[in-house]
């Protein structure tokens, strides 16, 4: 093991005990998880919704091993994952209205660079709202364009109802792709 997955693993066990709520990231794939950390992906429980399913399965069983692939950011809380979001870079397909009119681009048609929200999940029985970790997740992907470009974050909803609640709650906008991808700004206009 590599002194960064040893750093990684002592400080999620530390959280794990600690009183105070914190922030983790996940440690890369090929790590040796201590029987506290497996029990506290085990008994991760996003709810019995379809979307929240998929959700609690995939922290189960892919985000350790696909650390390449998307970042994981854990909210642990209480001695267990209170929530959790992942984050990769993506693009966003956007109308020349939506450039012009939310983010001020006059560039040509085609994909823009975008923060992709992987997934993102709350324990139901966890005392937070999932804004807690909608706001950690935007203020992570604007953190990133200091080194890498991005104009929106993005995410794919599971479905429709899901579709709905990030719009609803979190203004995203629906891409002009095929997708069904939403997207916010990742900077306001003023």
């Amino acid at each position: 093991m590599t002194s960064s997955e040893v750093i990684a693993i002592k400080a999620i066990e530390e959280a794990l005990v600690d009183s105070e709520p914190t922030w983790v990231t996940l440690p890369p794939v090929d790590i040796e998880i201590s029987d506290a950390f497996r029990r506290a992906l085990d008994e991760f429980d996003a709810g019995p919704k379809a979307a929240a399913v998929a959700a609690t399965e995939w922290l189960q069983q892919s985000a350790v091993t696909q650390y390449r692939l998307s970042r994981t950011m854990l909210y642990i809380a209480n001695g267990a994952i209170a929530g959790y979001y992942s984050l990769c870079s993506s693009s966003v397909e956007l109308s020349q209205r939506s450039r012009t009119r939310h983010l001020e681009l006059r560039t040509p048609l085609g994909t823009l660079p975008a923060s992709l929200v992987t997934w993102l999940a709350k324990d139901h029985r966890a005392d937070i709202d999932g804004a807690v970790l909608m706001k950690h997740a935007f203020a992570t992907a604007r953190r990133a364009t200091l080194t890498q470009a991005a104009i929106a974050l993005a995410l794919d909803p599971f479905d429709s109802e899901t579709a709905e609640l990030w719009k609803a709650r979190y203004g995203f906008r629906e891409s002009s792709g095929k997708s069904g991808r939403l997207w916010t700004p990742l900077f306001a206009i003023d």
